[in-house]
């Protein structure tokens, strides 16, 4: 069972409606039911519940702003929808939920490689929202697998700069953020190097950047590994980079993600014991690519893990 790669999926997802009843809105959540049943399609999976249980909502607290939080779930006012809309704020809990339960069971030593595919919520600020990410999920995981004396390494190859991440997180050597992403695109950050005294390493990439660049950044992060010597690798799977998706310039594809997700399981099996939490961050081709790559990175770091496992 703990080799088995869980899910964290329920359809309550799919009450995640930015563009109201007709889905329009890019982040159509679609996409994390295709990814899912993709993956189940080659392998056997644990599904986990993203249930709401007691102390989520002081998990949520853990790592916002108090008065932030009760505008959402108390009054159902994020900025990311109107009018105001209660259930909107709960669908988010349940998003930051299934990457709390998939944390749960990692400490618990009951998964190494663990997915939430609507999980990897890395624009969401410590008072606001931004990006459609209302809760930052992977800032509270990194925080509880420090807690429990663990040093954490966050790659994001969304298309967009992981700047809500970098924000909670910078300041802790034990907390290491790298960041693969489109440098003339929102949100506009990341265009720096790398700050090790902060923990901050960004990859801000030139226009039309292909999968020889990714490629390039990821070969670097790997040799950043070495030197960490991470014990649980965080992931963030953006599939905005994807050469065909309307929101980015860049234009990787899926070798240049396979490799992506090679590279992830080696350093996850040399020196965190297979540990990868994944979540599926950006992609805006509902339909199409962005399920067939988080699952062609999900199953790929899986098999990288049981490899060396």
């Amino acid at each position: 069972m703990r080799n088995k790669l869980h899910v964290a999926y329920d359809d309550i997802y799919l009450d995640w409606k930015l563009g109201g009843p007709d889905y329009s809105h890019p982040t159509n959540p679609v996409r994390a039911k295709y990814a899912t049943e993709l993956i189940a399609e080659d392998r056997d999976i644990v599904l986990i519940k993203p249930d709401i249980q007691a102390g989520d909502r002081e998990r949520v607290e853990s790592i916002h702003d108090m008065k932030y939080v009760s505008d959402v779930l108390d009054r159902g006012h994020s900025g990311q929808w109107a009018p105001d809309n209660k259930h909107m704020g709960q669908v988010a809990l349940h998003m930051f939920a299934g990457t709390v339960r998939l944390t749960e069971k990692m400490l618990a030593g009951e998964l190494t490689v663990g997915f939430n595919p609507q999980g990897a919520k890395h624009h969401a600020q410590y008072d606001h929202s931004s990006g459609f990410c209302v809760f930052n999920d992977m800032a509270w995981a990194a925080r509880e697998f420090q807690k429990n004396g663990m040093k954490v390494m966050y790659i994001d190859w969304d298309a967009h700069h992981g700047d809500g991440v970098e924000n909670l997180l910078s300041g802790s050597s034990d907390l290491i953020t790298c960041s693969i992403h489109d440098s003339v695109i929102f949100p506009g950050t990341g265009l720096k190097g790398h700050f090790p005294e902060l923990g901050v390493y960004n990859w801000a990439l030139d226009p039309a950047s292909g999968d020889d660049e990714f490629r390039r950044a990821m070969g670097e992060i790997e040799q950043l590994a070495d030197k960490v010597k991470p014990d649980v690798v965080l992931v963030a799977t953006g599939a905005d980079a994807h050469k065909t998706d309307p929101l980015s310039t860049l234009q990787f594809d899926y070798p240049g993600y396979e490799d992506a997700a090679a590279t992830v399981g080696r350093i996850a099996s040399a020196y965190a014991e297979g540990r990868v939490l994944i979540g599926g961050a950006g992609g805006y081709q509902p339909f199409d690519h962005t399920p067939a790559i988080w699952a062609s990175v999900v199953s790929k770091i899986h098999d990288e893990v049981l490899i060396f496992s």
